[in-house]
């Protein structure tokens, strides 16, 4: 059976298919929820070869699953589309509402508690960075959402005066070079000092709370930027969520 995982996220559509080594053919357009040129992307991409089914994540609204589902339609698969539950793949989920959990951020959850051993948080770091922790035993311990430094810095443009536009930090500076002699780099670099000092800050404080060790995934768009910001130790999974997608289709 050819199967095809999708991740669908506020700002990146990412795919792959699915074969005996794991994921294969990944690829990845720029979203535009107004469109559906990024499915046309991702069709054209997957060529002629047959599909059977597509399982995937979605966080940017019914157009665009509707638009999925078309796709999968006129290609003849099996959709699936993986939402959070309260309990489901080994995981129980620490909303009351799992609802109001990210389908991206439920699947890293589950990808981390069945792929990774011991206790595991995931940062999923995209537009905005998700910071989740679950248990050995798969009780999800709940999460952080933080706006990434593009959207901070979108903020500090659009309330107050003077700003203006910033272009995003270009390199993971220390010491003295963390201050800026421009606007620019005061806010770029603050930007990325904050979040990687708060991720930091809430790694250190799970791992004592737990008092076990903690392994810390990093994942999304905006991993490789933000890695080298970050003191704590990581391991880079840039595609944890298709990855979990595939544990979860591997399962169902």
């Amino acid at each position: 059976m050819s199967i095809v995982v999708v991740d669908i996220g506020n700002s990146r559509l990412k795919w792959a298919r699915i074969d005996a080594r794991g994921l294969t053919d990944i690829g990845a357009a720029r979203l535009d929820r107004a469109s559906r040129a990024p499915l046309a992307v991702m069709d054209s991409a997957l060529g002629v070869a047959r599909v059977d089914r597509i399982v995937a994540a979605n966080v940017a609204g019914v157009a665009v699953a509707e638009a999925l589902g078309n796709l999968a339609a006129a290609r003849g698969a099996v959709l699936q589309v993986v939402a959070p539950a309260a309990t489901e793949f080994g995981v129980r989920c620490a909303y009351s509402d799992p609802k109001r959990l990210g389908a991206d951020r439920w699947v890293a959850v589950v990808a981390a508690h069945r792929l990774i051993a011991g206790a595991a948080a995931v940062i999923d770091a995209g537009t905005t960075v998700t910071f989740d922790v679950v248990r050995e035993d798969g009780e999800h311990l709940g999460g952080l959402i933080m706006p990434g430094p593009e959207l901070t810095a979108l903020t500090l443009g659009a309330n107050t005066h003077g700003i203006g536009p910033t272009a995003p930090a270009e390199r993971h500076v220390r010491g003295i070079a963390l201050l800026g002699t421009s606007t620019n780099d005061a806010v770029a670099n603050g930007a990325m000092l904050a979040l990687a000092a708060g991720l930091d800050r809430a790694i250190a404080e799970v791992t004592a709370a737990l008092q076990t060790p903690l392994t810390v995934v990093l994942s999304g768009g905006f991993a490789g930027v933000l890695e080298p910001w970050l003191d704590s130790a990581v391991s880079y999974r840039p595609h944890f969520v298709l990855e979990g997608l595939a544990e979860i289709a591997a399962i169902t």
